[in-house]
């Protein structure tokens, strides 16, 4: 599985992005300012770990992008080559359901009652 990092880049408007960081994560607004200052993750998730913290990072990612955040990804660790668009990572969460469909129909399939 793969971790991706949320980072939230610095500027005039990081104010405003902080009530909906807060508001999707358990973090404190000093930790959200300091975060965003130094370009640390503000969110962390195992992919497919979890449904409800994918559900939570798609929801932030979203909510960000609506009150136009510079947002980047990363997987595993924030370096350049580690990089992520945001569109590979809703790619990633389509395909996995899909999978999902698709295991859930060869169940289905498979032990049904005759």
């Amino acid at each position: 599985m793969s971790v991706i990092l949320l980072v939230v880049e610095q500027d005039e408007n990081s104010m405003k992005y902080i009530s909906t960081i807060r508001k999707n994560t358990n973090l404190g607004l000093s930790e959200i300012k300091k975060r965003i200052g130094n370009g640390s993750p503000i969110m962390e998730c195992d992919l497919f770990k979890d449904e409800e913290d994918d559900a939570k990072l798609k929801k932030l990612i979203n909510e960000l992008i609506n009150i136009d955040a510079n947002i980047r990804l990363f997987d595993g660790e924030v370096a350049k080559n580690k990089e992520v668009s945001i569109e590979y990572l809703m790619n990633r969460f389509d395909r996995f359901k899909e999978i999902q469909r698709q295991n859930q129909a060869l169940d289905d399939l498979m032990y049904s009652e005759d």
